[in-house]
């Protein structure tokens, strides 16, 4: 897969580890990512940044994941940016109800991953 020109992933995570393993596979795909944690100043980060596809940690624990989801698919800047979603199953329909234009489960693989830029339109077939 060919990374489409001028692209750029947003990650929003709280978990250093899942951090680290987006960074990894960002890098490794060709494409560039900045990353934010959850919070109040996340959606002006997106503003700001205006990615190509954002990638959203939601962890069950944490009502902040799906509440940043339902922000950033109501808000009219933000709502056309493909948002995958990296949870645990149980996560899963609510994200999809919720908005998310692509939903991966925990661990995420790889493929998996590159598969879903794909789908957003960020890497494009070799």
């Amino acid at each position: 897969m060919a990374k489409v020109p001028s692209s750029l992933i947003l990650l929003i995570a709280d978990d250093p580890s899942f951090t680290y393993l987006m960074q990894r596979y960002t890098q490794r795909s060709g494409c560039r990512m900045v990353n934010t944690k959850l919070g109040e100043g996340a959606l002006a980060f997106v503003h700001r940044t205006q990615p190509a596809v954002i990638v959203l940690d939601m962890a069950f624990h944490r009502p902040a994941g799906l509440k940043m989801l339902k922000d950033l698919k109501s808000d009219l800047i933000t709502n056309d940016i493909p948002v995958i979603v990296c949870s645990g199953l149980e996560q899963e329909s609510r994200s999809s109800e919720a908005g998310a234009d692509v939903c991966l489960c925990k661990p995420v693989m790889y493929y998996d991953f590159l598969t879903a830029l794909a789908d957003a339109g960020v890497l494009s077939p070799a």
